[in-house]
């Protein structure tokens, strides 16, 4: 039976195969060829005016600015000549250095040097520089001014990369031999290195400065750093392969330590050895940040395979993907030669585009080819020499014994496309907004599609408008087609978007009837924007060989998929992928909602920590479905602990009374102390708290500051402030964003509840929350705040929505994702209403995770224990500080005990705003038939914003349905009317006292 199941797999297999090769024949892709980037209308610059680096550079060629080809010119960091009063320096002999250096201690203000400059020309910038943040897995930004300007936009956010490395190569083995990603650990020693960025140039950045005194003034953006040397350096000339592979590339060869003699006096066809060295591309040496990741994949002939467990074989290119990202191998060469390079890559992460690499060898790119290295889009592991474009490998003199090489994703080929996208996207914002302004916002999306217009004779310039639009979209399209030689995903978006230009020029008096197809238009846009922006690639290894050496290094293909995944489908019936099977029976049973990495980090630290000091042995199990625990529950094979749960599970569980009431131990009042009280509101039912808060996510507002200041714009403190915000900002087309969908905040601000206190109704019935509901409703009805916004981050970027309010997952996006606009956006708490003692509430809901105990398990008094530990302070931050760095500040743990996440690695500027927000927590709590409060919310908003119900009736409607909704559910599960649910009244803001950092 079971080898006939075997035969239909594999015959099932191959037919799809065959298909799939049948289909594929005769399919040619046409050839794009080549367009300049010259061809694409230059942005000058941001909305700043300050101009992008690649209008700077075009201003530099114009006007044939020579190079600066004298001696470096140094300056002495601890010989600043002024300094901001919030930036705390001290200056002193450093010993590892060997030189005095300057500790900017704080990361905050700014400081300024003086420095004389000889000559006329272009200088690089190179920093000798060291971390002294400890826990902090960001890289460190400053920025810069010279003589009170910003040469450059990109001048504004200069970033200073640090060293990382696994601490655990070999990867250590879990219980079933599956490997456990190794924590990273920074390498914190003093660096040289010239600045870069590789989102605009594949090359050092360059500065214009003339013969005289300057002043450089730095402004810190996020952390502290010592400063061992400033110096302004000579532009190193680059050969093309030709020269180099000639001999006439000395200098470089220089680099790689290999005398000029000897660079010049063999040939690159010499070397036809058998010798070759495989260096797997997940055992690299260093890397430039911790979210650079191996990973893994399945594939024939992938090194090495893991038959049938979970091992790191590739550096994945969903962790490798932004620009300046770089992992670096070493390798040690037999003899002086030449040699050849292969690399065995995966890449289909940038939807058909190539992605590039700007290639380093012993610190420095050999010739001017290797400068952002295109590597085409595949669907498998294949094996590609570095070569020309005629297919001709590259061949690298290299001296005997040990050398790096180093791979640097570099995205600055995309980015004059980039750059006209993004004006693109402003420039139909614009139109779209003066076109509403115009028609009183008439049209398809808004009511009357009927209305005819003759809008060119009120605006005579719409159709150059939108013709330059179409064009625009044209040569971005043509551009990034050559790139890679053929059609991409992204260009296929753009081709719908032209199609929709097309329709709009047809008629442009019936633009007004399609104002839809704007926002749509600048969401597509946007969307392959970022996507451009990132360039993912996988690498399984690179060999280093002799030209005369052939290594046998195979390749998946369509007919050897078919066996090998035969074999891993046999293996399942063989090998034991149930690591519970292999679980001591007597231990604790904790089951994490959350991804494995998440889970094996747990079980190492309690491995380490709790089980020693408890002898609790404990089985952490991640769980991929939060539903495995609700059919675990009902087929008693249930945990005894569950962490990463919803917020409201906890108490759906209470209600069916299968979660534990954690009040019944003797310190869960110190326990729940760790927490905010607004918060354990989420927790409680009646008398008793089924779980334990592990992580938030809070509301915050966000501001673009430079188009405040612009627009003459102060941060918002209260409601009222906003409302008086919102004239000057529309008049500029701007919106400032709200969830239309959060109606928590406008009642608790005026301390109206939602349910009696007895917890066995609805209680928004009063005038307080009749005031409430006006508020919520007139911000978008009164001040037409927008309803719907797909994609904030993206309208905050283009600076579209430069305010506004949003949770804690746009900050993070906003530090990790948008270096474009670093340093220039910043964040406050939330509006809120004022009290009778002048004070401002801004009470609003925070959206939790939650570790709870099952009700069935009989290790109660292990499980507490358990929660105990693992909501301590200092294992939330070691497991916080251990995650970011698995991943980077994005996967940041936002914990939920209140002086962990006061202790936590964020920007000193930013804390402020996050504690004061985080001091108004007032949680809705859960009770029978609360499920239906948003809903009926969400009903009342649309009755009185889109249908123009009266605020009060529709507000009473929702509120009869939700009496009679929680009236049934409490029948349901067997309550008396006298049956009390109250839950913990919290009027008084957290007073963080001791908590502070």
């Amino acid at each position: 039976m079971r080898l006939r199941r075997w035969m239909l797999v594999t015959i099932l297999l191959a037919v799809v195969a065959a298909g799939y090769v049948i289909r594929s024949w005769g399919q040619e892709e046409p050839f794009y060829p080549a367009v300049a980037a010259s061809a694409i209308a230059g942005v000058a610059g941001d909305e700043n005016g300050v101009p992008y680096y690649a209008a700077e550079v075009n201003r530099l060629q114009a006007e044939d600015v020579p190079a600066y080809a004298g001696e470096a010119i140094e300056i002495d960091p601890s010989g600043y000549a002024a300094a901001s009063p919030d930036a705390a320096l001290s200056a002193g002999p450093d010993a590892e250095l060997g030189r005095r250096a300057l500790v900017w201690e704080n990361g905050s203000g700014w400081t300024e040097w003086k420095v004389e400059v000889p000559a006329d020309g272009i200088y690089e910038l190179e920093f000798t520089y060291k971390s002294i943040k400890q826990d902090s897995s960001s890289s460190i930004f400053y920025g810069l001014e010279i003589d009170g300007q910003t040469p450059f936009s990109e001048a504004g956010s200069l970033e200073f990369v640090k060293r990382w490395r696994d601490k655990d190569v070999p990867f250590r083995k879990d219980a079933i031999g599956n490997e456990i990603r190794s924590l990273q650990t920074e390498s914190s020693v003093w660096l040289t290195a010239r600045m870069t960025n590789y989102a605009v140039s594949s090359e050092p950045l360059k500065f214009r400065l003339s013969a005289g005194v300057h002043t450089l003034r730095f402004t810190a953006r996020n952390e502290p750093m010592a400063w061992g040397a400033i110096r302004l350096r000579a532009p190193e000339p680059m050969p093309d392969y030709a020269a180099y592979s000639a001999g006439a590339g000395t200098g470089d060869a220089a680099i790689r330590g290999v005398s000029e003699a000897s660079a010049t006096g063999v040939s690159a066809a010499a070397g036809d050895g058998d010798w070759f060295a495989l260096i797997e591309g997940e055992r690299y040496s260093q890397k430039s940040h911790p979210a650079v990741q191996s990973g893994t994949q399945n594939e024939p002939y992938v090194s090495p395979d893991g038959q049938g467990r979970f091992v790191y074989n590739i550096l994945d290119g969903l962790r490798w993907k932004r620009a300046g990202e770089w992992a670096e191998w070493s390798f040690e060469v037999p003899s002086e030669g030449w040699y050849e390079i292969d690399v065995k890559y995966f890449q289909r992460f940038v939807g058909k585009a190539n992605a590039y690499r700007t290639v380093l060898i012993d610190g420095g790119t050999p010739f001017r080819e290797l400068l952002h290295y295109p590597f085409a889009y595949n669907d498998r592991l294949e094996v590609h020499t570095l070569g020309g474009a005629d297919g001709e490998p590259f061949k690298f003199r290299l001296a005997a014994g040990e050398h790096t090489i180093r791979f640097v994703t570099d995205t600055s080929p995309q980015y004059p496309a980039l750059l006209s996208l993004q004006d693109t996207v402003r420039e139909l914002y614009d139109l779209e907004q003066r076109l509403r302004k115009l028609t009183g916002d008439y049209g398809a999306n808004s009511g009357d599609a009927f209305r005819t217009w003759d809008i060119a004779g009120f605006m005579p310039d719409i159709g150059d408008r939108l013709e330059d639009i179409r064009d625009r979209l044209q040569t971005a399209m043509a551009y990034l087609d050559g790139l890679s030689g053929s059609k991409t995903d992204a260009t296929q978006s753009l081709r719908i978007g032209l199609s929709i230009m097309d329709d709009l020029l047809r008629d442009v008096d019936a633009v007004p009837n399609k104002l839809g197809r704007f926002p749509d238009l600048q969401m597509r846009i946007g969307t392959w924007m970022d996507t451009l922006a990132n360039g993912g690639m996988s690498i399984d290894f690179l060999v280093v060989r002799e030209p005369g050496a052939h290594p046998s290094l195979k390749e998946a293909t369509t007919l050897n998929k078919i066996p090998y995944t035969a074999v891993n489908f046999a293996r399942t019936f063989i090998l034991n992928y149930n690591a519970r099977s292999l679980n001591d029976e007597h231990a604790l049973e904790v089951w994490v909602g959350r991804g494995r990495d998440y889970a094996s980090l747990l079980q190492e630290m309690i491995d380490q920590s709790f089980t020693p000091e408890t002898g609790v042995a404990v089985n952490v199990n991640f769980m991929p479905d939060a539903a495995a625990l609700t059919l675990s529950n009902a087929g008693g094979d249930q945990p005894d602990v569950a962490l990463g749960l919803a917020q409201d599970t906890p108490v759906d569980y209470a209600m069916r009374e299968a979660s534990v009431d954690l009040s019944q131990f003797s310190d869960f009042k110190e326990v729940a102390s760790r927490f905010h009280p607004g918060a354990m509101r989420s927790f409680g039912y009646g008398e008793g708290v089924y779980a334990l808060p592990e992580t938030q996510s809070y509301p915050l507002l966000f501001y673009r500051k430079s188009i405040l200041n612009e627009l003459g714009l102060t941060v918002p403190d209260t409601w009222e402030d906003l409302q008086k915000l919102l004239p000057t900002l529309q008049e500029s087309g701007m919106k400032f964003y709200f969830n239309a969908k959060d109606f928590v905040p406008f009642f608790y601000q005026r301390n109206a509840e939602f349910y009696t206190p007895d917890g066995a109704g609805p209680a928004f019935d009063t005038d307080k929350a009749y005031e409430a509901f006006a508020q919520w409703t007139e911000l978008f009805g009164k001040y037409d705040l927008p309803q719907e916004v797909p994609a904030f981050f993206q309208h905050f970027k283009l600076g579209t929505m430069p305010i506004g309010v949003a949770d804690f997952n746009t900050y993070v996006q906003l530090l990790t994702s948008a270096p474009e606009i670093r340093g220039d956006w910043s964040v406050a708490p939330m509006p809120g209403t004022p009290q009778d003692d002048g004070e401002v509430a801004r009470w609003a809901m925070n959206t939790m995770t939650a570790a709870m105990i099952l009700n069935k398990s009989d290790k109660k008094e292990q499980a507490w224990r358990f929660l105990e530990w693992w909501t301590r302070d200092d294992v939330q931050l070691q497991y916080g500080n251990a995650m970011e760095s698995f991943y980077g500040p994005e996967y940041r743990w936002n914990t939920a005990n209140m002086k962990a996440m006061s202790l936590a690695p964020w920007p000193a500027d930013d804390m402020a705003a996050i504690r004061e927000q985080n001091r108004w927590v007032r949680n809705v709590p859960f009770l029978p038939g609360g499920y239906l409060l948003a809903r009926e919310m969400e009903f009342a908003w649309n009755r009185t914003v889109v249908q123009k119900f009266p605020a009060k009736d529709s507000l009473d409607r929702s509120f009869t349905a939700l009496e009679r909704e929680m009236a049934r559910k409490r029948k349901d599960l067997g309550l008396r009317d006298d049956d009390r649910l109250s839950f913990p009244v919290v009027d008084r803001p957290y007073d963080w006292g001791e908590e502070k950092p």
